[in-house]
């Protein structure tokens, strides 16, 4: 029967915490939508530009082909040797794929492609050299490892040059990490109002309140019965700024769709703008909500240290 009616007298003080976290929000409904509105704008800025990094991301995955180096082989090697540099170049760590052109396979491909047929009739000796192309995994597709890869290749014996084709995929990749960098700069600047905001607005309903706290704390309640609603009041705040912000996020995502979509037809290609998913969704909502909770934690704390019942 005791443990019966300690769970009942915990159940009843959270829903006293919750039910008077909710009035608290409706005895001023104007000033907690624009408390909420506020959140909300704050969190749709880094989730807008999260979004542009992610986005950028996946047009640079979708549009730009995989960098690759062109080995040029010494051009004293015969075919035999040749392809005993090749087959050296496979083992190397980090390559997928090499496609190998001997010398008169590349002598063939230039005379197609250039249209001077006569004129390399009359050349005595094929000048072209034998020619790979190293395609790299999926993991050595960065600058860094890339340049590594290029210069562990360049160094085997029988190779005479080695060029990266990367110069528009490292710009893309400089311009895609700024994009990210920014995205993290606005993030931690608009959390941290978001705790300013929901923690001014705790100490305010703390403020209107503080009749109530006296007589509480008169009678003798606790400093968590006294916490435990505006905490409450403070992750809800949260939790409600961050589902009014994907409402915005998903809003200006349609918005931008159309236009994309048409910009894309032009270029004769297709691309499709991404929302958050619902796994980044969740935990916008989950790290919104802590930090309301953190935000009301901090602003009651304070205030019941410097209270003195009267």
């Amino acid at each position: 029967m005791k443990t019966k009616s300690l769970r009942g007298g915990w159940r009843e003080q959270w829903r006293y915490a919750w039910m008077s976290a909710l009035k608290d929000m409706l005895r001023q409904p104007l000033a907690t939508l624009l408390t909420i509105m506020v959140i909300a704008i704050s969190l749709t800025l880094p989730s807008i530009c999260y979004l542009v990094w992610k986005n950028v991301s996946q047009a640079a995955a979708q549009w730009y082909p995989t960098p690759q180096l062109t080995v040029y082989l010494d051009k004293s090697l015969d075919d035999n040797a040749a392809e005993a540099v090749i087959n050296k170049i496979k083992t190397e760590d980090g390559v997928d794929k090499v496609n190998y052109l001997s010398r008169a396979e590349a002598m063939g491909e230039f005379r197609n492609w250039s249209g001077f047929g006569g004129a390399l009739d009359m050349l005595e000796e094929n000048p072209l050299p034998a020619v790979a192309i190293v395609t790299p995994k999926l993991t050595f597709q960065s600058t860094d490892t890339l340049t590594s890869l290029r210069d562990r290749i360049a160094a085997t014996q029988g190779v005479d040059e080695v060029r990266m084709d990367d110069s528009w995929f490292s710009r893309l990749m400089a311009l895609t990490g700024l994009v990210g960098q920014i995205a993290a700069t606005i993030g931690i600047l608009m959390v941290v109002a978001v705790f300013l905001v929901i923690g001014n607005s705790v100490r305010l309903s703390i403020f209107s309140r503080r009749d109530t706290i006296n007589v509480m704390k008169l009678i003798g309640a606790t400093d968590g019965f006294i916490l435990r609603p505006f905490l409450n009041g403070g992750a809800l705040l949260g939790f409600c700024g961050a589902v009014f912000s994907l409402i915005l996020s998903q809003a200006l995502v349609w918005k931008l769709a159309v236009g994309v979509k048409q910009v894309a037809s032009v270029f004769g290609t297709t691309f499709t703008v991404q929302g958050l998913g619902w796994d980044e969704a969740v935990l916008l909502i989950l790290i919104a909500a802590i930090i309301g909770w953190l935000a009301a934690w901090l602003a009651t704390v304070q205030h019941l240290r410097r209270f003195t019942p009267e």
